[in-house]
């Protein structure tokens, strides 16, 4: 009887520190769903604005499939059956000449996602990476001070040119995330110095590797070890170790299996006039309907820069005048150069603004909105990666690919003259056609004549038709203004026949393949 009372007595105080661990419990899930609300209602629309980026971009899916995506996975399987390539072997014009595949880690990978799970499982991946970039930018734009009136505004902005110019399912996309996270990590320095900066140079390791605008990160490292040196903060003692580092980071853009064999590549690929006068990606970024977001950025920067200096740090100002610059030498620079800006500017654009986002008087509308677009944004994905391949390869038509294959196949002497876009296509899907079609997407490969050559068929140049002799078969995009030119020209000659038409794709033979040359 004692026993039980005294157990009786016992049982509140053993129940008592459960109820205190529950208790705690519920307040932490409680603060935890308290902070989850307010951060939904401060930042809904910066939701909102990502998802609808994520849903437009997995709709868009097939026109992501061009010629950098085939270009990729071909090699990608060169890489897993031969090695890493050291000489061309695939094209006509190039053969034999020296090929430096500074991207060999992005194509493994793209190619290893091919093997696993097809065109689908490439595209999904590429809508990931290009999420990963876009959203690291808003977190990083956020954490550096930006407010969400900002960040949305400048978001609005830069999505915009952004997914025009880096839709495109290429290694490229791989390193956006990188860039941001190399930025991030160096505006960061340039505010409050820590040895986390130092995380860029593992990080360039891995750029140099995927893809070729990790020039872009060793410049930006360069960039911060100067200002570094030029700070007064600190002793010029405790800066000049990591400033030192920072500075040499260009050397590790040949930490690559082709070590300084990469020295001739960059060579080709940045100072190269031929690129310039031929290729579009390369030409000087002209004032018009699609750039004009990118002017009204880059002259906002200009003005920032002036009127809120104090909240831009001097690494910062550098990185947004390097980058403007080489954004207006060549096209293929914008798109970096608006994730910098996106990135920076909020928080210097806050300080010319009379106030910040304040309370909003529809908390909850905001509150669901930011809880309910993750969702609706996961089954637009979803839905976008249910239709078949077909749809997701739809300008490049199965049918028209076999029947070169057969043809090909009919008269091993046939060779074949193809737009870039469908050159790998045709080896990736076909691996017979290697080393039968005239020239594809590396143009560091091609000679200057070569590329005035491809240049001038398109342009409908006298006498350029002479370049297709000796090719029995022609692959062409007749959508494109340049090629609809030269297939127009071409099949005025009864001698041609039309062997496929589509809508993105025409294949064309013609007589006496062997006479000529490239």
């Amino acid at each position: 009887m004692e026993k039980s009372l005294e157990a009786a007595a016992a049982a509140p105080a053993r129940l008592a520190p459960r109820q205190g661990r529950g208790e705690a419990l519920r307040r932490s899930l409680d603060s935890g769903l308290a902070t989850l609300t307010a951060r939904a209602e401060r930042e809904a629309f910066l939701v909102v604005l990502f998802v609808i980026y994520l849903i437009g971009a997995a709709h868009n899916m097939p026109s992501q499939v061009a010629a950098d995506t085939w270009m990729m996975l071909a090699y990608g399987r060169e890489i897993v059956h031969h090695g890493l390539p050291s000489h061309d072997t695939l094209t006509i014009w190039a053969h034999g000449r020296p090929w430096v595949d500074q991207q060999w880690l992005g194509q493994l990978l793209t190619y290893g996602l091919f093997t696993l799970g097809g065109i689908r499982a490439v595209l999904a991946a590429n809508v990931l990476a290009l999420g990963a970039g876009t959203g690291l930018a808003l977190v990083a734009a956020r954490r550096l001070g930006g407010s969400p009136r900002t960040v949305t505004w400048l978001a609005l902005l830069t999505f915009v040119v952004i997914a025009l110019s880096s839709w495109t399912a290429r290694t490229q996309s791989l390193v956006f995330a990188l860039f941001v996270a190399v930025l991030w990590l160096l505006a960061a320095d340039s505010r409050s110095p820590s040895r986390r900066v130092l995380l860029t140079l593992p990080l360039l390791v891995l750029w140099a590797n995927l893809h070729g605008s990790a020039v872009l990160g060793a410049l930006l490292i360069a960039l911060r070890g100067g200002s570094m040196l030029l700070e007064r903060s600190r002793p010029l003692r405790s800066r000049l170790p990591i400033a030192a580092a920072l500075l040499s980071s260009p050397v590790l853009l040949f930490a690559s299996p082709y070590g300084f064999a990469l020295v001739g590549y960059y060579h080709k690929l940045l100072i190269n006039p031929a690129f310039g006068r031929y290729l579009s990606e390369w030409t000087p970024t002209r004032f018009g309907l699609v750039t004009a977001p990118f002017y009204f950025v880059g002259l906002l920067a200009v003005w920032l820069a002036g009127r809120s200096a104090v909240r831009l740090t001097m690494f910062e100002q550098g990185a947004l005048l390097a980058l403007f610059v080489s954004a207006l030498m060549a096209n293929r620079g914008v798109v970096w150069f608006m994730l910098s800006a996106l990135v920076l500017l909020p928080a210097a654009l806050d300080g010319v603004l009379a106030s910040r986002w304040g309370a909003t008087r529809y908390r909850h509308t905001n509150t669901i909105m930011a809880l309910a677009a993750p969702v609706v944004g996961v089954v637009a994905v979803g839905l976008s990666l249910a239709h078949p391949t077909s749809w997701l390869t739809s300008g490049f038509p199965k049918t028209a690919g076999e029947r070169v294959a057969r043809m090909a196949a009919a008269d091993p002497r046939v060779r074949i003259f193809a737009n870039e876009r469908f050159a790998d296509w045709l080896i990736l899907e076909h691996p017979a056609l290697a080393g039968r079609v005239a020239f594809d997407g590396r143009f560091e490969l091609l000679t200057p004549g070569e590329l005035a050559s491809i240049s001038h068929f398109r342009g409908r140049v006298a006498g350029s038709m002479r370049v297709t002799r000796g090719y029995g078969l022609l692959v062409l995009d007749p959508a494109t203004q340049a090629d609809g030119h030269a297939v127009s020209a071409l099949l005025a000659d009864r001698s041609r026949h039309v062997r496929y038409r589509g809508r993105d794709l025409v294949v064309i033979s013609q007589p006496s393949p062997r006479e000529g040359s490239s």
